[in-house]
């Protein structure tokens, strides 16, 4: 069985702590860099554990969105800003908060 790639891309920052954890890390990899690799990963069907910081997860990236829609061998979550982790967003809280009837003063 194909090992599961575990890759971090975000916030030079955070990526000593992902480095030290076994991931490659792509310290402040920009939208060109996320969608080369996730292209590589679709390609040749490898299976990976993607981990992005929130610039990343917002930038409209279409291999992103290709990701988020596909589930499967791509596993993908995003980190909030190591200085600031109260702004985390997730790609899904606006599905939750109309799904609550919530908007986005209330919530």
């Amino acid at each position: 069985m194909e090992k599961t790639r575990q890759l971090f891309l975000g916030d030079a920052a955070l990526a000593t702590g992902f480095r030290l954890a076994g991931f490659e890390v792509y310290p402040d990899a920009d939208v060109a860099k996320l969608d080369e690799l996730i292209d590589g990963l679709q390609a040749a069907r490898t299976p990976a554990f993607l981990v992005i910081d929130q610039a990343l997860a917002e930038s409209g990236s279409r291999r992103l969105d290709e990701v988020r829609r596909e589930g499967g061998r791509i596993l993908l979550t995003q980190v909030p800003p190591l200085t600031h982790p109260e702004q985390m967003h997730s790609s899904i809280d606006e599905r939750i908060q109309q799904l609550l009837g919530l908007d986005g003063e209330n919530a």
